[in-house]
């Protein structure tokens, strides 16, 4: 299950960008799974659920993005939504085509928890 090395991967990711802003905790990430990624969805939503325990992100929840899949025509150069397993041109019915969205996997956002700064007077 390669989903698993994914959200590996992933929390490695978001980790270091909370790092970087002095978070304190993750509370939320967004990601965009296409339907050509190779990449399942659900698979990804559970091994989440492992990955994440005992990270800072421990408490954070994931929400997941499915754009359509989109083909541009080599034929007519028209650009169409199609389902994953017809690739085919809408307007032409041409099968020469390009995928330009729906194969993606993308990290859209990641929403932290900031450290509470002191008040100056607190600071000794």
């Amino acid at each position: 299950m390669h989903e698993l090395s994914i959200c590996q991967a992933l929390l490695a990711q978001v980790t270091a960008i909370a790092s970087a802003r002095g978070a304190d905790a993750i509370e939320h990430i967004v990601l965009e799974v296409g339907p050509l990624s190779g990449v399942d969805a659900g698979l990804l939503a559970r091994a989440f659920e492992v990955a994440r325990a005992g990270s800072s992100a421990a408490d954070a929840t994931l929400s997941i993005e499915t754009p359509q899949v989109t083909v541009s025509c080599l034929s007519c150069g028209a650009r169409s939504q199609t389902p994953p397993n017809r690739l085919l041109c809408d307007a032409c019915g041409g099968y020469r085509t390009r995928i330009v969205a729906g194969d993606e996997l993308n990290l859209r956002r990641v929403e932290l928890r900031l450290r509470e700064s002191l008040p100056a007077s607190a600071v000794a």
